[in-house]
């Protein structure tokens, strides 16, 4: 859901080091890196801080069910980073359930794959 900056590198949040430890142990499978995986998988990322962002928050809120107050906060922050659009928020409102979660996770992965395509697309 969106690659740190390369000024964040120099101090990451504990949800970017926790996504750049899950990445190095998928990368490297061995049975110690398998079981320090599935630990980690199960504790899920550390709480967002300011510089996580709103995806910070989205990702927070797939293994914490935020509270409509909190749904609120999200599409806001969502919102505010351009990732939702003004209608998309609307639709969304007072929908504070798992389900509602995974759909803006795989809205912000359409997102990203259209961001994404454009960018090569500049560059051919």
């Amino acid at each position: 859901m969106g690659w740190p900056s390369d000024d964040e590198h120099d101090n990451p949040t504990a949800q970017q080091h926790y996504y750049s430890h899950l990445v190095y142990l998928r990368s490297y499978p061995d049975e110690r890196n398998a079981i320090r995986l599935a630990r980690l998988e199960d504790e899920g990322p550390p709480p967002p801080e300011p510089a996580d962002g709103a995806r910070g928050w989205l990702r927070w809120h797939t293994r914490h069910l935020p509270s409509t107050d909190e749904f609120a906060g999200l599409l806001s922050r969502l919102e505010a980073e351009g990732l939702l659009s003004s209608n998309d928020v609307a639709s969304y409102a007072d929908k504070a359930t798992a389900d509602s979660v995974a759909e803006l996770i795989a809205h912000i992965h359409a997102v990203d794959d259209i961001t994404q395509a454009r960018q090569q697309a500049e560059c051919s």
